[in-house]
């Protein structure tokens, strides 16, 4: 009989990363997190909730709190969470910050905006992406939004060495159903540090029942 496959260690892998990669040793890198930012606030224009999902080391939370939003960063590697916080500076102690895998979590508290740039292509166990869809749900209050950024169906089929789904608009709001329906969404390239385009697929859903 063959030994079962080990458990992939998802913390242990990102914490390696951000512990052996600079920021621009990253694929998904930013200088300024658009078009995150514009869907944000075009989801939010009034001062709101705002979780960011896989948001260490990443510059958009303290531009929304720079905008008055009240954001909470959660991501599986402590290690993304501290550069984020150095990054943040002064605007950190205005950030609520949780390390921890967004398919173990059971309650992230209420928000009005989940955000996700690159967390979910990542989930290729049809278990993971339901606890996933249904800690969304839990989250999310009633007229929220969700905004996901994914790779799209030309984008890269692995990244940072593990396999990845990659996907449309009919795929990410079937991921969702029923509880948000699908606003909008497009293509965009992202072009890393070295120059390679990417394509990502973007999309806005917004909560389809009474939420929390």
């Amino acid at each position: 009989m063959r030994p079962d496959p080990p458990v992939f260690d998802r913390a242990a892998h990102w914490q390696q990363v951000y512990q052996t990669k600079a920021d621009r040793a990253t694929s998904w890198f930013q200088e300024e997190p658009l078009p995150s930012l514009e869907l944000i606030r075009a989801s939010l224009p009034r001062p709101g909730r705002v979780v960011d999902v896989g948001g260490g080391a990443s510059a958009l939370a303290p531009r929304l709190t720079a905008d008055g939003h009240y954001v909470t960063v959660l991501d599986v590697s402590a290690a993304a969470i501290a550069r984020a916080q150095a990054r943040a500076g002064a605007l950190a102690e205005r950030i609520r910050w949780i390390v921890g895998d967004v398919t173990e979590l059971n309650d992230i508290g209420a928000h009005d905006v989940w955000h996700d740039r690159a967390v979910l292509h990542f989930l290729t166990a049809n278990d993971e992406r339901r606890r996933y869809a249904a800690l969304a749900s839990r989250s999310i209050v009633a007229g929220g939004h969700l905004s996901i950024a994914t790779f799209g169906v030309n984008g890269p089929e692995k990244c940072s060495g593990l396999p990845v789904v990659r996907y449309d608009e009919p795929a990410l709001a079937a991921a969702f159903a029923p509880a948000f329906t699908m606003v909008r969404s497009f293509t965009s390239a992202h072009v890393t540090p070295w120059g390679k385009a990417q394509e990502f697929c973007f999309a806005v859903l917004r909560t389809s029942g009474t939420g929390r």
